[in-house]
């Protein structure tokens, strides 16, 4: 096991800037029952029951079994290893009593499943240590911190994603040598599957729903698995695809448009719907910067489509991208009531995140959905794979 030294700067420094005293993170079986935030510090689970203190003095504790403790007094980053000899619930209280901090965060949220690792049971163990304590304490949920220990990338993490991001991007522009009469979505999705499989890659998110493809708008898409529909000329394909790789991921979408036997391009309406999506994408991304909100990022965008009488999608424009698909904290969205939370669309955005941008017009021929992956750099905003710049088109 180790832990991510890269990551203990921005784990101290978001607690001092969070004014959090200390960060509790605590489960057993982790691997049964996750803790979101443990792949994020290092290469660990916790199987007995295992605590982990990081104080905003920069030091961090493991509270651990008899059988783990030699263990852990391995790992570089790891200050002190508490070895509890009668229960967990035992040593907690004597080092809180220790510590005493004013204010401690838990990870429990309602709004980001990435910073809900506590569970119940033990949130149950730890109410009985806060009541034994002989001085004030007030725990706060640990979403600011995870948010940031999550979502501040670090260049060897980008450059990860970035890997996955330009490999997931080949593929796709692989489809059209594939696509004969009769091809179906089902064909492209395992083709997807194949090419990846075949150099050690595998999907971004569950196998069974990835890549979506949809190839027919009659045909219902979505967060499912793939039905087998027949590509059709005249209509739009659209591929919600990502590979990931020594744990990371990315996140695209590409746009085709199969030509009928007497078309040479795509209709004006296609182009037009299209070359918008683009353009909104490519304003969003050139406003990203340290600073800005999500709310703020998604408002450019959606107001360049609607501007232009298209409807509002319903979705946001875009989510953090990395250790997961969806990676948790600040997402770039309007405030639809699903999203409207001052933690998730109004917290500024930082250095090191990395974001998909993906907004979406509707139209007879199709859904036009791109979808790009960008990182915040000190000067600006990059892509992480070559956006797409025009349809890819297909002859059947």
């Amino acid at each position: 096991m180790y832990l991510d030294k890269e990551k203990l700067p921005i784990i101290y420094e978001a607690l001092r800037e969070n004014q959090v005293d200390a960060w509790l993170i605590t489960g057993r079986e982790s691997i049964m029952k996750s803790e979101p935030v443990l792949p994020v510090l290092g290469d660990m689970d916790f199987i007995i029951a295992t605590t982990l203190i990081f104080t905003a003095e920069g030091k961090c504790i493991a509270i651990v079994s008899p059988l783990d403790v030699e263990g852990y007094k391995l790992i570089e980053g790891i200050d002190e290893v508490v070895e509890y000899q009668t229960t967990m619930e035992e040593s907690i209280y004597e080092v809180l009593s220790k510590l005493k901090p004013k204010r401690l965060a838990l990870d429990y949220s309602s709004s980001d499943a990435a910073a809900d690792g506590l569970t119940v049971g033990m949130y149950k163990m730890l109410e009985r240590v806060f009541r034994r304590l002989d001085f004030k304490m007030e725990t706060v949920s640990a979403f600011p911190i995870v948010s940031d220990v999550r979502g501040r990338k670090t260049s060897t993490q980008i450059e990860k994603i970035r890997h996955c991001a330009v490999k997931a991007d080949e593929y796709l522009r692989r489809v059209p040598e594939m696509c004969k009469k009769g091809t179906t979505s089902l064909d492209i999705f395992n083709f997807l599957h194949e090419v990846a499989y075949e150099d050690g890659y595998g999907m971004s998110w569950a196998d069974s729903q990835c890549p979506g493809v949809s190839v027919d708008p009659n045909v219902p898409s979505g967060h499912m698995g793939i039905v087998s529909t027949p590509i059709v000329e005249g209509y739009l394909i659209n591929i919600d695809y990502g590979v990931s790789k020594d744990g990371y991921c990315s996140d695209l979408q590409r746009m085709y448009y199969v030509l009928k036997e007497d078309e040479e391009d795509a209709p004006e309406e296609v182009k037009k719907a299209f070359y918008l999506v683009r353009d909104a994408i490519k304003e969003a991304k050139e406003f990203m910067r340290e600073g800005v909100t999500g709310f703020q990022v998604d408002q450019i965008a959606r107001h360049k489509i609607v501007d232009e009488g298209y409807d509002s999608w319903n979705a946001a424009l875009g989510h953090q991208v990395g250790h997961q698909t969806h990676d948790g904290g600040t997402i770039l969205a309007n405030r639809r009531p699903r999203y409207n939370r001052p933690e998730l669309i109004d917290t500024p955005l930082r250095v090191g995140n990395v974001f998909t941008i993906e907004p979406g017009i509707e139209t007879p021929w199709g859904r036009v959905g791109i979808e790009e992956d960008v990182v915040i750099t000190e000067h600006g905003t990059e892509w992480l794979a070559e956006p797409q710049q025009e349809l890819i088109l297909i002859r059947i």
